[in-house]
């Protein structure tokens, strides 16, 4: 039996009208490629295929399938999807062929052309093309939707007024502008992890399919959480372990544990300023492992801690060749002030009737890094720009302070900002416990 999921998107999808007008407008503007310039009409169908496709499949598709959670939303449907029978995988796959089915329909009809016009012209790399642009459209369609579902856990507002999905489209559209053509016209080798892989067009499928699976599996395993399928924390720190690797093998004079360092900190700021921080969540973790139930705390464990805890492990890894010491010093104080940061979010996150505390706390963070120390700085006051942001002499080689005194201070700030935090959960509870009964005056 068809996946209800899916053939519910193809209703919605497909009329007559659609049928007919896609291949009709697609077989003219073919048409009128092939016979205009003076260049073989092999090639004109080639490059106007791809082109065609990137913008059917890669950028409509993907506005298409940012529909598929918003649309839902937005209809008041989202929660009776959720409560009904389908899996997590089947609901996921449905959404995410099914609401770009009609794209794909045309993107088909695009590569069967690209195909015969790159058998016509002698192409010997027309199947790579042909794998990379589907290989493509399916990792930012599973990526939009990976990030909707995420977003719709903790910003349903924010999905309704359009979603994630524009920064995916967006970011295809520069993807399409900087790397596409550049590689459909080069076969330049590629040095990766000291390996020569001889075709760059080769090395793009392979990364296009190794995304891909990522992003499919994100919109799974997000999927599941929306579904109340529980499950453990573990393929986002996985996530940045590949990604890690991936990034690392371009550069011999990077080491591993540098590059995973910094990958794991964006990433934990991305997640920080996405996911729900409420006191509910974490008095709720409180109790978990109160209770010793080590599942169940994992299960609801957001995910920036287990990226954090990364951070913190790849920091001593950090094996510079002359100064490796010096540079394990340097990512602690760094991941000392990205514990500060997660801090501040906290504090204002556990604040009663908290609004936008994220906002908030990232106007503080910007002030206290940037502006304040810009400030002293401007007033010859090294020393207090310096405190207040240790972080400047690691960006722009301030000769001001060393590596161990950044430590010191960056653990200053963690200490006091985890103090905020510790007095803010002891206010709640105070104010939970009610007035106590004292001594009348």
């Amino acid at each position: 039996m068809i996946n209800p999921e899916f053939r519910r998107n193809l209703w919605l999808s497909f009329s007559m009208h659609r049928l007919i007008a896609m291949p009709a407008l697609l077989g003219l503007v073919f048409l009128t490629a092939a016979f205009y310039g003076s260049a073989s009409s092999a090639r004109n169908l080639y490059s106007t295929a791809t082109v065609l496709f990137t913008l059917i499949v890669c950028l409509w598709g993907s506005i298409n399938a940012n529909s598929a959670i918003i649309e839902e939303l937005r209809d008041k449907t989202w929660d009776q999807q959720c409560m009904s029978a389908l899996d997590p995988w089947t609901m996921t796959w449905g959404k995410l062929f099914g609401a770009t089915s009609f794209n794909w329909y045309g993107g088909a009809i695009c590569l069967v052309v690209l195909a015969l016009s790159g058998i016509t012209a002698n192409r010997s790399d027309w199947l790579l093309d042909l794998l990379n642009l589907i290989a493509i459209g399916i990792l930012l369609h599973a990526t939009v939707i990976a990030l909707n579902l995420h977003t719709a856990r903790f910003e349903t507002n924010l999905i309704r007024r359009g979603g994630m999905g524009w920064i995916v489209i967006v970011f295809a559209y520069l993807l399409f502008q900087t790397l596409a053509f550049p590689f459909l016209i080069s076969s330049s080798s590629v040095l990766w992890w000291g390996m020569t892989i001889g075709s760059q067009k080769v090395f793009m499928l392979g990364s296009a399919l190794l995304f891909m699976v990522c992003a499919i599996f994100a919109a799974w395993r997000l999927m599941s959480n929306a579904l109340q399928v529980r499950t453990l924390p573990w393929a986002w720190p996985l996530f940045v372990l590949i990604l890690s690797a991936y990034y690392a093998g371009f550069s011999s004079k990077t080491p591993f544990s540098f590059v995973g360092f910094f990958i794991a900190a964006a990433l934990s700021y991305a997640t920080l300023l996405t996911e729900s921080n409420s006191l509910l969540i974490w008095n709720k973790l409180r109790l978990r492992w109160q209770a010793k139930n080590w599942r169940g705390f994992l299960a609801d464990l957001p995910l920036w801690p287990t990226t954090l805890l990364l951070a913190f492990l790849f920091a001593p890894m950090a094996d510079f060749t002359s100064r490796a010491g010096d540079g394990a010093t340097m990512l602690f104080a760094m991941a000392l002030l990205l514990l500060r940061d997660a801090c501040i979010i906290l504090f204002f996150s556990f604040a009663p009737n908290a609004r936008r505390p994220v906002v908030v706390a990232v106007l503080y963070i910007i002030v206290l890094d940037f502006l304040l120390p810009f400030l002293f700085k401007s007033l010859g006051l090294q020393a207090i720009a310096y405190f207040l942001n240790p972080g400047s002499r690691m960006f722009f080689s301030e000769t001001y302070g060393s590596d161990r005194v950044d430590l010191l201070i960056a653990g200053i700030h963690a200490a006091v900002a985890l103090g905020f935090v510790a007095w803010r959960i002891h206010e709640s509870k105070r104010r939970e416990a009610g007035p106590q009964p004292g001594i009348a005056a």
